[in-house]
């Protein structure tokens, strides 16, 4: 806003360059700082299933990230369901209410303890990267996921 201003008082040349140069700085450097949701780490923590397990004892919301049917199939007890994604002629599509889902389930509450989990943690890991980027405070990640980690230390499931 300031140098709109010394630009409109003194409308020299030399002002429109160092504006010019100020835009390009800036345009160069937030360029390079997009985040990659699949490998980025902005999310609270990775955690063991046995972590995730006494937390969601402890009053943490249990969120399977996994399609409908995966889900339906075997899922850690008393977790829900909001997938990332979901198949649709034979791909997978992002849930584009993710965010929003999460949000309600939460009580449009955005520091609520969070855990993601999946079956290997790849997709809580994109999914929890983009909640934390929204807002979301208290959010953890599964790191090996159900099939990795929840079945193999046999904690609670349910179909």
């Amino acid at each position: 806003m300031m140098i709109l201003k010394l630009i409109t008082k003194n409308n020299g040349k030399k002002m429109k360059n160092i504006l010019f140069i100020l835009v390009l700085i800036n345009t160069v450097l937030f360029a390079s700082t997009q985040i990659d949701y699949r490998t980025a780490k902005i999310y609270k923590d990775d955690i063991s299933s046995k972590k995730a397990f006494a937390m969601q004892q402890d009053g943490a919301l249990l969120i399977d990230v996994r399609t409908k049917p995966e889900f339906n199939e075997l899922r850690a007890k008393n977790s829900i369901n909001i997938p990332v994604f979901y198949a649709k002629n034979g791909k997978r599509v992002f849930n584009r209410n993710f965010v929003n889902e999460i949000y309600e389930v939460s009580k449009k509450n955005i520091n609520k303890t969070i855990i993601l989990i999946c079956r290997s943690g790849s997709r809580t890991k994109l999914a929890s990267n983009l909640l934390a980027e929204q807002g979301f405070s208290n959010i953890y990640n599964v790191q090996y996921g159900f099939t990795y980690d929840w079945l193999k230390v046999k904690l609670p499931t349910e179909k």
